[in-house]
């Protein structure tokens, strides 16, 4: 675990120590600041190369969160009763200072309460003279060292308790009696602790297995797929090739089920990482785009591979049941989120009417019927190149040269077909007209 400390050099090298002594499989990385309001410039661009970051309080935490968005885990260490009654016991053994009377900046003054209480002062014995802002307020080092200073010196209070470095250093430099609540060995422990088990907690999370059933969906009675079986079986590798494209992104393990169906299992951490937090699922988009098919998909998560697997399988039977060209996420039967498209802005259609929708459109365009459409796209695929001459065309399509010029031309006239040179079929004659044809 590499862990960034951030705090001032005193409390960063104790804690340093610690770690040295007792915690040999984490790496620490120092921070230094003189004052915690640098603490957002300290920490700005090296969130990506640490797990997690331990300040050395809340002040200069809150601080961060107020500049600066966690993308790991952060903690800071707590100012715990032993280390106010280590303090209190300074002021009144050591010191001889009066313990009944003390201006205080710490955050949490029930705690300092309690701590006085379990020491036989009781709440009517003594006097707490507390600050009112908070350490996001500008100048509040100028203003804290102020309240404790006029306190001091109209006699109100014997001593100041902070939680402040340099509020310490400045009051002591003026001679006026100041503790400074420091973090004890144990408390320190007991954070560093908590922070390896919270790290390998979400280690175990992200290592989580995860599986994905993808479906791809049915098309109607009427879809111009039926047309022709070998186009079918074409068209069933093309959506293999973009599940199997996305599986590597993923590291994933693929089963395939029957004719129509994939079972991946990869990790929640690459799973996420990829989808963005499946904020986009890019293996819908590719599917439609790349191919003449749409399909569902379910993503399962579970304590084990056959409960993320039956998950996978209700989230698939879910966005099928809804037309397809979806995708759900299902924790468990009780948590199930979706359904997530393609874009927020996509009707819901059937999905017979997508696969053949730019088909459609080109026949529309051109004037050319679609089934002569989806015929030219069919030989394109089949043939596995986009250049034809137009006899080449006209016997692969079975009609006659004349008809193939027709269709040819009206393809040229709107963008879907490009004529891109010559070439002589035989020893003698003119040559033959090459075409490009560039239907989506």
């Amino acid at each position: 675990m590499k862990l960034g400390i951030i705090g001032p050099l005193e409390i960063v090298d104790k804690i340093m120590q610690i770690i040295k002594r007792e915690f040999h499989q984490i790496q620490p990385v120092a921070y230094i600041y003189k004052v915690y309001t640098e603490t957002p410039m300290l920490i700005q661009d090296q969130q990506e190369h640490l797990d997690v970051i331990l300040f050395a309080g809340s002040t200069p935490m809150s601080y961060a969160e107020k500049h600066v968005k966690a993308t790991i885990p952060w903690e800071f260490i707590p100012r715990s009763g032993s280390s106010l009654l280590r303090s209190l016991l300074q002021i009144t053994l050591l010191k001889k200072h009066n313990l009944f009377r003390v201006s205080s900046d710490l955050y949490d003054l029930n705690q300092l309460s309690e701590t006085y209480e379990e020491i036989g002062i009781n709440k009517d014995q003594f006097k707490i003279y507390a600050i009112n802002k908070t350490p996001l307020d500008e100048n509040y080092i100028d203003y804290v060292c102020a309240f404790h200073e006029h306190n001091y010196l109209c006699n109100q209070v014997s001593c100041c308790i902070t939680a402040l470095y340099n509020v310490h250093e400045r009051l002591t430099a003026k001679n006026i009696p100041c503790y400074r609540i420091d973090a004890t060995a144990n408390i320190i422990r007991q954070t560093l602790h908590k922070m390896q088990l919270h790290y390998l907690v979400q280690i175990s999370q992200q290592n989580q297995i995860v599986a994905m059933y993808v479906q791809i969906d049915s098309h109607s009675e009427y879809s111009l797929l039926n047309d022709n079986e070998y186009q079918y079986i074409i068209n069933k590798t093309n959506v293999a090739r973009q599940i199997y494209l996305f599986a590597q992104r993923i590291k994933a393990a693929v089963i395939e089920i029957g004719v129509r169906e994939f079972l991946l299992f990869s990790t929640r951490h690459l799973l996420e990482s990829v989808t963005n937090n499946f904020e986009n699922i890019d293996l819908l988009q590719s599917v439609q785009k790349n191919t003449s098919s749409t399909i569902s998909i379910g993503m399962g998560y579970g304590q084990t591979a056959q409960e993320a697997k039956f998950n996978a399988n209700l989230g698939m039977e879910r966005a099928s049941s809804l037309g397809g060209d979806l995708a759900f996420i299902v924790h468990n039967t009780n948590k199930i989120i979706g359904p997530i498209r393609r874009n927020e802005d996509q009707q819901q259609e059937k999905s017979d009417h997508k696969i053949d929708k730019k088909f459609l459109t080109v026949s529309e365009k051109s004037g050319i019927s679609v089934n002569t459409v989806y015929e030219l796209y069919c030989i394109v695929e089949q043939q596995g190149k986009t250049r034809f001459t137009s006899f080449e065309l006209a016997d692969l399509a079975g009609v006659t040269p004349r008809t193939m010029n027709r269709i040819l031309s009206k393809l040229v006239m709107h963008g879907f077909c490009f004529d891109v040179g010559k070439r002589i079929l035989k020893n003698a004659g003119r040559p033959s007209r090459i075409f490009e044809i560039s239907i989506p």
